[in-house]
């Protein structure tokens, strides 16, 4: 007879694969590709099949699961952030779960005797690692299309921290909301061109290391293909498409901490600014960990914290010029 804690191990494993079957269920139903379609339905009734183990040998153990029923939250969150985030950034969602189940099913394994128990495991195991080929295949342009929305999202977090601290530090010697407003306009417009420009250079750089070896290639191997053509002129287009993306980024957040100041609500201006940037800091770095798989709610804090900080420090600084120094511009 299986102990109560290896029966609450059960459990959580049993409840885990229906929410993953009926989350990739749901999900089917949505998605436009008809091969994304099917192989979510595989992975549905993969699912189905892994329950079904851990079902079996809880009742085995005398547990009944009639009363066990999927995360119906966990579900919606995820259909949601689907609809939001889109098919690069969900996937990276379901391979950070994939990896979760291996790692808690791995440490399982270390504990059970039981060799039934170890050799289902050991398929439900290698089943969760042949996900990531599916993965892979629902989103084969994943890679480009992370690198561009980190840089996105990047230059958001440059501009939303950047033109607040600028304009936190203004608040404490200008005695009028809309020349902080005017200062932060300033601020936002030199930062982008600076932000632009150096994107610019640093994409250019990298494209003609890139054009350079593809060249060398062609000498090398003495003929030149349609893909190598093809991947010269896509390097030369990077170089603009980078810095333009920069730049309309860094000028979509800087826009967050300016708004507040065009409305004479005195120091209530620089709170909800600080608010919003601290909202949109810990979103859009959220965003970002999703993207690289790493723990989203540390990286939400910390760049929510991170911001409050600088914005703190830079109207510790301005107050300072004003009452030490006697600056103060109306």
């Amino acid at each position: 007879m299986a102990s109560n804690g290896e029966n609450t191990f059960l459990l959580e494993f049993y409840r885990d694969e229906i929410t993953d079957q009926e989350f990739y269920r749901r999900l089917s139903r949505i998605m436009r590709s008809e091969k994304a379609k099917d192989d979510l339905i595989r992975l549905s009734e993969i699912e189905s099949r892994h329950a079904n183990f851990w079902k079996s040998k809880l009742e085995k153990n005398g547990v009944s699961v009639d009363h066990i029923k999927y995360r119906k939250f966990s579900v919606l969150i995820h259909l949601f952030l689907y609809r939001f985030l889109r098919i690069n950034l969900t996937v990276n969602l379901l391979e950070k779960g994939e990896v979760d189940s291996i790692l808690r099913y791995r440490n399982f394994l270390k504990k059970t005797t039981d060799s039934d128990t170890i050799s289902g495991l050991n398929k439900i195991i290698e089943d969760e690692i042949s996900h990531e080929k599916l993965f892979d295949d629902m989103s084969p342009s994943k890679e480009t299309s992370l690198e561009n929305i980190r840089s996105f999202i990047y230059g958001v977090s440059d501009g939303v921290v950047e033109v607040l601290a600028a304009m936190a530090g203004l608040y404490g010697i200008l005695s009028s909301n809309f020349l902080v407003a005017l200062g932060g306009f300033v601020v936002a417009i030199g930062g982008t061109i600076s932000m632009s420009l150096g994107a610019y250079l640093s994409r250019s750089s990298e494209s003609d290391f890139r054009i350079g070896e593809i060249k060398r290639r062609v000498v090398i191997e003495d003929r030149i293909e349609d893909q190598k053509q093809k991947q010269i002129k896509h390097e030369n287009t990077k170089s603009k498409e980078s810095a333009f993306n920069t730049g309309i980024s860094y000028l979509f957040g800087s826009a967050f901490p300016i708004i507040p100041f065009l409305f004479p609500l005195g120091i209530y201006s620089l709170i909800i600014a600080i608010i919003l940037v601290v909202i949109v800091q810990a979103v859009s770095n959220g965003i970002v960990a999703v993207a690289l798989n790493t723990p989203i709610l540390r990286s939400a804090t910390r760049a929510a914290v991170l911001s409050l900080a600088a914005a703190i420090i830079t109207y510790v600084v301005g107050v300072m010029f004003h009452t030490y120094f006697n600056i103060t511009l109306v």
